[in-house]
């Protein structure tokens, strides 16, 4: 059993927690103003169309805060998968955050908007459905990972967010990684599986984060404040379906990272800004919730993301960086009539 470690150690090594101004102003959430990447993708100007009503969306992660006051009814099911052993049926237990770095990828996908807390997500009226398969240490298992995700597909998640990276970076890159069972899984039930890209941009190579050419995943880059590609951002490669979306700078300057929910030990209710394609991510597995929620199909989700991404800010095999407003704005008539949530 190959050991795997989160995210949650690898990608969020950037911490910081600042204020900065930005022109959206289509929530009155305390701290709304922080919020930088909303207004960069026009998260507000979606909302006009969607909030992501009805659709569930998975997160395998170190769990999350279940007592969070921006997370209150956002969180529909959730349970541990740490020792499942790849068998979703021996999931059980909390999923009681431990570690903050999963409450973090909540509250961007689904923060509750205009209750006069923190922040808002990118689909405030998601539903999320919780495995926690890390451990306090950020550390976990493949097993355990995919045990998660086909948990959370089962109980209903038509989108899957995975914050998740492999440490062993050029064994990954040749041999690709040991979600593909889970992240399949996830495709064959109708779901969009989300993936981070990594933080792995090893001496400036150019190398992707995995073998992605036939992975079903929406695999996610980070950009920073500038709206330029993050430096720490791994490639995405050979990636089927590529994008980008704000990740944060990881430059050391508090204002310029992504602010959300977090989980610290006696301290409740609490909010932190952070750095990596784990922060990108979670930005659009939210977007891809608010189109399902419109009833396209997840094949029309995809290509909606991709084809009204902005080019302006490229990467090496992605069409640009997520413009949420732009593809929650293009004509409809193609969708089908929304499903009923499970």
């Amino acid at each position: 059993m190959r050991s795997f470690r989160g995210i949650a150690l690898t990608l969020c090594a950037f911490l910081s927690v600042g204020l900065v101004a930005t022109s959206a102003g289509a929530s009155r959430d305390a701290s709304f103003a922080k919020q930088w990447g909303l207004a960069k993708i026009g998260a507000p100007e979606a909302w006009a169309h969607s909030t992501g009503q009805g659709v569930r969306v998975g997160i395998v992660d170190t769990g999350v805060d279940l007592n969070h006051e921006d997370l209150a009814g956002r969180v529909v099911e959730s349970i541990s998968c740490v020792g499942a052993a790849g068998d979703p049926a021996k999931c059980n237990g909390s999923a009681q955050d431990d570690q903050g770095h999963g409450t973090h990828v909540a509250g961007i996908i689904a923060a509750n908007r205009d209750n006069d807390l923190g922040i808002a997500g990118v689909a405030p009226n998601a539903e999320l459905v919780v495995a926690k398969a890390l451990s306090a240490a950020g550390a976990g298992t493949e097993e355990d990972i995919n045990a998660g995700i086909k948990w959370v597909v089962d109980h209903g998640a038509k989108v899957v967010n995975l914050s998740l990276g492999d440490p062993n970076f050029v064994f990954t890159s040749l041999l690709g990684t040991g979600m593909r069972e889970g992240i399949e899984y996830a495709w064959s039930k109708g779901a969009v599986p989300v993936l981070a890209s990594g933080n792995s941009n090893l001496l400036g190579l150019g190398l992707g984060s995995s073998n992605y050419g036939s992975l079903n995943a929406l695999v996610v880059g980070a950009t920073g404040h500038d709206d330029q590609v993050a430096e720490y951002s791994s490639p995405i490669g050979s990636a089927k379906w590529g994008i980008l979306a704000p990740g944060g700078s990881g430059d050391g300057n508090k204002d310029h990272d992504i602010f959300s929910t977090f989980w610290k030990s006696g301290q409740p209710n609490a909010y932190e800004a952070l750095a990596g394609t784990s922060m990108a991510a979670p930005h659009v597995a939210g977007a891809v919730a608010l189109l399902l929620a419109e009833g396209l199909t997840p094949e029309q989700a995809i290509e909606r993301l991709l084809s009204t991404s902005d080019p302006k800010v490229s990467c090496d095999s992605c069409r640009g960086r997520l413009d949420l407003a732009r593809a929650s704005a293009q004509d409809r008539t193609a969708a089908k009539e929304p499903e009923t949530a499970q």
